[in-house]
């Protein structure tokens, strides 16, 4: 199974208890995909540079790319408006460069292509087709699921959705599905988390475990708990070695 990180939160899965002994045994694999930069970066670890401006790309050395683009202000305007075309646009950049893409577009995308819409964000998304209409351009995408986590059915039944029209799009893509320990600042038990993994797993390749705290990128996220991800881990890792 894979198991993708941004850098910083390898940071805190380090200095957490457990986190260590996780990083330099069963994480330290060429299956832990490492989005950034972190000392205590597992070597086996694939590394993955990221950005969430399609524009940047050319920037960016030759390899995997996770391209975020995100309702928010570190995502121009007009690919926040038109995430298809910012996508379709990234894999041309990608090819020139060899590169190849994760893509991870979060579900309130919805509110940038439909400023308009006041409904709720998941049915919206699925209804749009964004995910089968990116899915076209990349070898990886990843679902950002993780708001609903805290509903183990929803979360089941919205992965389903997208990683069934991810399918359809590009058979033999590579998906990931977005876990978080306190999604919008919002702690999730490590328990949860499991279960939305035990429902989850016949249907990705892996996860990308957050670990967020209060910042830029997420300013209601609070402190971060990298001890419920030890578990969590901790857990799934101990199973798949049986």
């Amino acid at each position: 199974m894979i198991w993708l990180f941004a850098g910083s939160a390898i940071t805190k899965l380090a200095l957490a208890a457990g986190g260590a002994a996780l990083l330099s045994g069963p994480l330290n694999s060429p299956q832990t995909w490492i989005s950034g930069r972190s000392p205590d970066a597992p070597p086996l670890a694939t590394r993955l540079a990221s950005t969430a401006n399609v524009n940047r790309l050319s920037r960016l050395p030759s390899g995997a790319v996770v391209v975020d683009l995100e309702n928010w202000l570190r995502t121009p305007v007009s690919q926040r408006q038109n995430p298809v075309g910012a996508y379709r646009r990234a894999a041309e950049i990608a090819e020139y460069r060899h590169q190849w893409l994760v893509a991870t577009p979060a579900t309130d995308l919805v509110r940038s292509v439909d400023p308009s819409y006041r409904g709720k964000i998941y049915p919206e998304f699925v209804r749009l087709r964004l995910a089968a209409r990116i899915a076209a351009y990349v070898p990886v995408y990843e679902i950002q699921a993780q708001g609903a986590e805290n509903n183990p059915t929803l979360y089941r039944s919205f992965v389903a959705d997208i990683s069934r029209q991810v399918q359809q799009a590009h058979p033999g893509i590579t998906i990931l599905a977005g876990l978080s320990t306190n999604p919008g600042g919002h702690v999730v038990a490590a328990s949860v988390l499991g279960r939305d993994i035990a429902l989850t797993k016949g249907l990705v390749s892996g996860y990308w475990m957050n670990i967020p705290q209060a910042g830029e990128a997420c300013p209601r996220c609070g402190q971060a708990y990298p001890e419920i991800a030890v578990q969590v881990l901790d857990a799934e890792l101990t199973d798949s070695q049986r």
